[in-house]
């Protein structure tokens, strides 16, 4: 998989500026073109657009040389880059129509910092952006990758498709020396637990996410030699957070579900806890 497009999403906060950061890093270590995209939220029925026209108007002029100032802090010559402001009534539907007319391998937007609980609240707008953008997407979070990429990356894998598409997304994001843990977390089901037979089932069950582990990093490190795949006994959930406390990782690539009818995709729920618990950047890749 190669990067080729990303859109980076900013409304001028913060949190922007770390999504602008991490965007502008990708976009020089892969080559993509890089489009900042700013949405102006307007009302959704044509007679409030049309009332607003002034205001909308005198938005885009304000918000358009504020884009300006941000690219320019971050541009070069090396960068394909350009600004973009549109309307629409929600970042989600603003930056969905950006991806369908332009195409984008990912979507950049930020979040809020972490809390005095020490997990990372995600913003409404970053939420929603998640679940309805048809298209790869990251939450920007800590310090923006090396001049080479990500060097050390968490991969939660469920041996799906979903997950699947989550380690092409990993090696496009990644340093050339990067190290890659690939991490199975399971449980036994709820009525073995205590039974005569427990044992069994265990060693079972272990055995058998140990082998798929050794198939699948067999592939992987084809392209990627510094990885590595550990089986952990633990819900998906509780696994991760014990791994993010205990390692340092700057980024965190994890596998939503695919399409459903009303052209949404839904994450899961590991890839929604991730999103939100991880100090670093986290991307969730959706698959084809």
């Amino acid at each position: 998989m190669k990067l080729n497009k990303i859109i980076v999403a900013t409304d001028f906060s913060p949190q922007s500026d770390s999504a602008i950061r991490h965007a502008c890093s990708l976009a020089r270590f892969t080559g993509a073109s890089l489009r900042v995209v700013h949405v102006v939220e307007t009302p959704a029925d044509e007679e409030g657009l049309e009332a607003a026209r002034e205001a909308v108007k005198h938005w885009h002029l304000s918000d358009e040389g504020r884009l300006a100032s941000e690219i320019a802090a971050c541009a070069g010559a090396d960068m394909d880059m350009v600004q973009e402001t549109v309307d629409a009534t929600s970042t989600a539907e603003g930056l969905q129509s950006v991806v369908d007319a332009h195409g984008a391998d990912l979507v950049v937007v930020g979040s809020t910092g972490l809390s005095g609980i020490k997990e990372a609240l995600l913003g409404s707008t970053a939420g929603r952006v998640l679940r309805t953008v048809e298209t790869d997407v990251m939450v920007a979070r800590g310090d923006e990758p090396s001049a080479t990429g990500y060097q050390r990356i968490l991969i939660p894998t469920d041996f799906s498709a979903s997950a699947d598409a989550a380690l092409e997304l990993a090696r496009a994001l990644a340093a050339p020396d990067a190290a890659f843990e690939l991490v199975h977390f399971w449980r036994v089901p709820e009525a073995t637990r205590g039974d005569e037979h427990s044992d069994v089932v265990i060693k079972t069950v272990g055995d058998s996410v140990r082998e798929r582990g050794r198939k699948l990093l067999e592939s992987f490190q084809k392209d990627a030699p510094n990885a590595s795949f550990l089986s952990v006994q633990s819900s998906p959930e509780r696994g991760i957070a014990q791994k993010l406390r205990e390692n340092d990782y700057d980024l965190v690539v994890v596998g939503s579900y695919g399409r459903s009818k009303l052209r949404r995709w839904f994450l899961g729920s590991v890839a929604e806890y991730t999103a939100r618990a991880a100090p670093c950047a986290v991307a969730v890749a959706r698959p084809d």
